[in-house]
């Protein structure tokens, strides 16, 4: 088995994952400091640095804004994927390290 390849693709699918993530995160908490500036008639001053610790989290502001959503109907972020992006992406990494370069003979 050619630990160098795996060691690439871990590396590439977790990249791939943690932007699908940052992106997933995005979207979702802007729809929502948007609606939140709609309901309080724009005098909250909600930004997307408020929720930011919820991009890695789901503690706190992060499970209650996820709980209402889902009553919405909205799909709320998960920051699991955002871990499992990470996991892949350092798993990628130090498998690459550690293999040996594969001989040419």
């Amino acid at each position: 088995m050619d630990f160098k390849k795996l060691g690439n693709i871990l590396t590439a699918a977790g990249a791939v994952v943690l932007i699908g993530a940052g992106f997933w995160w995005f979207a979702f908490y802007t729809s929502i400091v948007r609606d939140l500036g709609r309901l309080t008639g724009g005098g909250a001053d909600a930004s997307l640095s408020d929720v930011l610790t919820c991009l890695y989290s789901s503690g706190g502001i992060c499970a209650l804004v996820s709980g209402a959503s889902s009553l919405t109907g909205k799909t709320p972020y998960e920051p699991m994927v955002f871990w499992f992006g990470l996991a892949g992406l350092i798993l990628g990494l130090l498998i690459r390290l550690a293999a040996k370069p594969s001989s040419t003979t």
